[in-house]
């Protein structure tokens, strides 16, 4: 029998609580390692948030195959907001402790202070090594594409086959202090980063998408 679980992670930088939902396997599954979905770290993708809540309400009925973590908002001030930053104004996806940490600074692409100076992304890196996801997906917007670092090529693939996007080792620009560079590039996570090409909250997303994020949850 799977067991559901909701847990705060930590907080934002007003306060809000930053919720992830836990899913156990069932008894029957085999073996396999830990995956963690997380979306919105950009507050102006709330697709990203809905679709994973989506999946969320979906694995309460047909559980994952593996132990699963699913936070399906990190950036919570800036989906309120309506900002693609957090309250700080960083942009959390360029705040991760990766040796490409604060170099290239593009105008809006603010990496914080320091690197891992911001709740929310002190929130992810302690559930990280707490749980030690093996596969890691992060749901992203408005790109149509299935990108990877790390080990993630052939998830990717196999993920890109379900939805229709293009799979793509490549964003097309540099990701100084991203998630993907800290725990794709550098610890060889298997990582895979989901870009729907919707900006607003969008059903069609989740269409397209929940064969892709299924997969990712469940058997390979």
């Amino acid at each position: 029998m799977s067991f559901r679980r909701e847990v705060v992670i930590g907080h934002t930088v007003l306060g809000r609580p930053i919720e992830a939902v836990h899913f156990t396997p069932a008894e029957y599954a085999k073996s396999r390692a830990p995956a963690l979905l997380f979306g919105a770290i950009h507050g102006d993708e709330p697709v990203a948030q809905m679709m994973l809540e989506r999946l969320a309400d979906e694995l309460v009925e047909r559980p994952p195959g593996r132990d699963t973590w699913i936070v399906p908002c990190v950036n919570v001030d800036g989906v309120l907001a309506g900002t693609r930053n957090n309250a700080n104004d960083v942009d959390l996806n360029r705040n991760f402790a990766s040796a490409s940490w604060g170099t290239a600074r593009r105008p809006g692409y603010n990496p914080g202070a320091a690197a891992e100076d911001q709740p929310e992304t002190r929130a992810l890196v302690e559930l990280i090594d707490r749980v030690a996801p093996e596969r890691v997906v992060t749901v992203h917007a408005t790109y149509r594409m299935v990108n990877w670092d790390g080990r993630g090529e052939q998830l990717a693939r196999e993920m890109a086959e379900r939805c229709g996007y293009p799979a793509e080792a490549e964003m097309g620009y540099p990701c100084p202090g991203s998630f993907g560079a800290k725990y794709g590039g550098e610890r060889g996570l298997e990582v895979v980063t989901l870009e729907s090409p919707y900006m607003i909250v969008d059903e069609r997303a989740w269409l397209e998408c929940r064969t892709a994020l299924r997969w990712c949850v469940d058997l390979p």
